[in-house]
């Protein structure tokens, strides 16, 4: 799934920071997933992925509508995860790549992950573990939601 805009020309961040307004109503007023995207994430990219996810679960009342937004949150946090993940080992592929064809010419991708993971500096597999622990605990929410949504229903209707 894509996060991120194509482009960040416009990016200013003393412009961009934290232009959410109304944070504090966000329950009482509707979605507040606003919050949740950086300034440079594509925010129609988080909308599609909200419709689909309304659409998948198709919430009847303010409670259900909550708890998909919630669903889709987790899906996005776990988006964004996972791409710090496969950043982190790519930057590392990439930084080792003649390294690894002076000692195995022939190497193959497993082998090049292998050198990739072995050789990462700590500050970067610090940084991999803990978006691994965060998208388990993102994916433990959206299951829970998941199953509450489900419990709520079987009981209201």
């Amino acid at each position: 799934m894509e996060l991120f805009k194509q482009t960040a020309d416009d990016f200013s961040p003393s412009r961009r920071f934290l232009q959410t307004t109304g944070a504090e109503n966000a329950l009482l007023l509707g979605d507040d997933s606003a919050n949740l995207i950086t300034c440079i994430e594509d925010r129609a990219l988080f909308s599609g992925l909200r419709d689909d996810v309304h659409q998948h679960f198709t919430p009847a009342n303010r409670l259900e509508q909550h708890m998909a937004d919630s669903i889709a949150e987790e899906l996005w946090r776990k988006s964004r995860y996972a791409l710090v993940e496969t950043t982190a080992l790519s930057a590392s592929i990439e930084r080792d790549w003649e390294a690894v064809k002076k000692t195995c010419p022939n190497a193959d991708p497993a082998y090049r992950t292998y050198f990739a993971f072995r050789t990462m500096d700590p500050p970067d597999l610090a940084c991999v573990r803990t978006t691994q622990d965060f998208e388990n605990r993102s994916w433990r929410r959206s299951r829970a939601d998941i199953a509450a949504l489900h419990a709520l229903r079987s009981k209201l209707r």
